[in-house]
């Protein structure tokens, strides 16, 4: 009969299983005995135990499990094994694990693989295996040799799992790494990558090649008109624009911002690099339509440095094509430049003067020199114009065109606009303590500032730590420069003649605004450009447009001030078609404060 299993206690206290069985037999006296046997199974049900839950684990596991003999034929494989491969175990019993081969390893692969198994007993790694249906499955793969007592193989295990879910987040992980979210191309990090794998091919054969720096005209303009999202559409369409005039091997790269850059390799002729600029230049200029069916205007302007003339590192070409770069938005929008040695002694120049520009700032190098501006009629002062210079400790005093353009591109133009609007409003309010409470002081904003800073804050600050009254201070901006901040102007001017303080147009004339956006902005003064003011009286034309501008802003009830006046005949033509104020190096050239409050300001009434 089969056994019973009892759990017993052995006389130490540990729990023991047992298997019972017994047989009832008939004695010489026809009396039954019974005959048991006790088997001690508590080893052998535990092994049991351990069996059937490596089967679950065989069975149930993820992972892929193979299992051969040891000249390697398949002797079992596991449900995973056949969901990740595609092969059920009938097909695959018997063989050998060469059929998965993908075909991606060479053989010094799998030499070296089992060369490891042989020494070590073991081998892991990345592993490309052949599914049934053709595809390549990506595998982390662990192989085991498994030995008897006499170290003699038997088995070897594979386990494996498949990471093709993985090997895709990494690839994803490394576009990121190394392309532009917004318009899909290579980045910074990746063009620089490619310009150094190119290098590092090109120096043997000196073949030439292009680096081309890009950067969009009037993009700011289109990002504060119409918001982020038609910008980022502009910057993919632009992307187009770029990858579509370029050949295949060449190669675009989105740096940041609006910024691009060009790899054009194998060369023919310099001036290939310069046509495929202009071909770029000539495309983005068109008129864009955007999906909101509006139509924006944007333009590109690029820098070319060339390999090996200009440059035979990376760093050096970078440089050398930004500093092209920079030059052609300087001279004119819309153009290309290549390098030449003389940017590279302007570059350093640039840099030299924006290092001493931040130091003139904290030792007291920068001056207010004050232009009068007269009353034509009655030769009094209506007040002054405040000019900024510098007291370079080395090259003397110098004037603003000397450092004002450094200062915009660096962003040191807020910090020295700050300074300029503090101190003039501090000598303004001396001045109008001793009594010139009618004059006015006009203090230049550049359109950078407004990008920089909150003008607003800063003049109410100025104003209240001077105790300036609003009325006695007046801000002037260029009319390109208006034209170039937008909309976003014009409240921030009211806000600003709210407070009292007036507000003039520079170089009026210039700036090619229409009379329509004219008429709505909030402005008191127009003020004549020079450049029409010198055609007096030598040019008629120009003295038509001069008499038009006084007309036309008298009509808007503005004032005039006329700028660059030199000569007398120049003061009474302007005189004669009722201008209301000029100044110029007729009355005064710019001087510091002592020399205008003794020599200006003695010509003005108070009170």
């Amino acid at each position: 009969m089969d056994g019973i299993l009892f759990e017993v206690v052995a006389k130490n206290g540990e729990l023991k299983e047992v298997e019972v069985t017994g047989r009832i037999s008939l004695a010489s006296d026809n009396s039954k005995r019974t005959h048991c046997i006790l088997l001690d199974v508590t080893e052998q049900r535990r092994a049991d135990q351990q069996l059937r839950l490596a089967a679950k684990v065989f069975s149930n596991t993820g992972e892929g499990v193979m299992v051969t003999d040891h000249s390697c034929q398949i002797v079992s494989v596991n449900q995973a094994f056949s969901t990740i491969l595609g092969y059920g175990a009938e097909e695959v019993i018997g063989k050998t694990p060469r059929f998965l081969r993908s075909g991606q390893h060479e053989l010094p692969f799998y030499d070296a693989m089992w060369q490891e198994i042989k020494q070590q007993g073991v081998w892991q790694g990345e592993i490309w295996n052949r599914h049934k249906q053709g595809n390549l499955v990506p595998e982390w793969l662990t192989i085991t040799a498994l030995t008897n007592e006499h170290g003699e193989v038997e088995n070897y295990i594979g386990v494996f799992a498949d990471i093709t879910k993985l090997k895709a987040s990494q690839a994803e992980l490394d576009y990121l790494a190394h392309h532009d979210v917004l318009t899909k191309l290579p980045n910074r990090r990746k063009f620089l990558n490619n310009l150094e794998f190119t290098l590092s091919h090109v120096k043997r054969s000196q073949k030439p090649f292009a680096l081309l720096m890009l950067d969009l005209d009037r993009f700011k303009d289109v990002n504060d008109s119409y918001g982020h999202a038609a910008g980022d559409e502009v910057l993919l369409n632009a992307a187009k624009m770029i990858k579509d005039a370029l050949r295949e091997n060449d190669m675009v790269a989105r740096l940041g911002g609006d910024e691009f850059a060009i790899l054009i390799e194998d060369l023919h002729l310099v001036t290939d690099a310069a046509q495929v600029a202009q071909t770029i230049i000539s495309t983005i200029s068109k008129p864009q339509m955007l999906k909101d069916n509006r139509a924006v205007s944007v333009g590109c302007s690029i820098g070319i440095a060339l390999y090996p003339e200009h440059g035979t590192d990376s760093e050096i070409l970078m440089q050398h094509a930004d500093s092209a770069l920079y030059l052609s938005k300087k001279k004119s929008k819309g153009t290309f430049e290549y390098f030449t040695a003389d940017m590279t002694e302007s570059a350093l120049q640039r840099m030299q003067i924006e290092a001493d520009l931040k130091l003139a700032l904290t030792n007291d190098e920068l001056r207010v020199f004050y232009q009068p501006q007269v009353i034509l009629g009655s030769n009094q002062i209506k007040g002054a114009e405040a000019l900024i210079r510098w007291q370079h400790p080395i090259k003397g005093l110098l004037a603003p065109n000397h450092f004002i353009g450094i200062a915009e591109d660096s962003g040191l133009i807020a910090d020295i606009g700050r300074w300029v609007l503090n101190e003039t409003c501090r000598q303004a309010k001396v001045w109008y303590d001793q009594g010139f409470t009618q004059c006015v002081y006009a203090v230049n904003v550049s359109p950078k500032q407004l990008a920089y800073t909150n003008l607003l804050e800063v003049v109410m600050d100025a104003l209240q730590a001077t105790g300036l009254p609003a009325e006695c201070l007046e801000l002037e901006i260029t009319e390109s420069g208006l034209m170039g901040v937008g909309e976003e102007a014009v409240s921030l001017f009211e806000s600003l003649r709210g407070l009292g303080v007036r507000i003039a147009l520079d170089d009026f004339g210039t700036g090619y605004s229409s009379l329509s956006y004219l008429k709505t902005l909030p402005i008191d003064v127009l003020k004549v450009d020079k450049s029409f003011v010198d055609d007096i009286p030598y040019n008629e034309q120009g003295m038509q447009i001069v008499n038009t501008i006084i007309a036309m802003g008298h009509n808007l009830g503005l004032k005039v001030l006329a700028e660059g006046v030199e000569e007398d005949v120049q003061k009474r033509f302007l005189q004669l078609k009722g201008c209301d104020y000029y100044q110029g190096y007729l009355m005064s050239r710019p001087v510091p404060a002592e020399e205008f409050e003794a020599r200006c300001l003695s010509l003005t009434s108070k009170f």
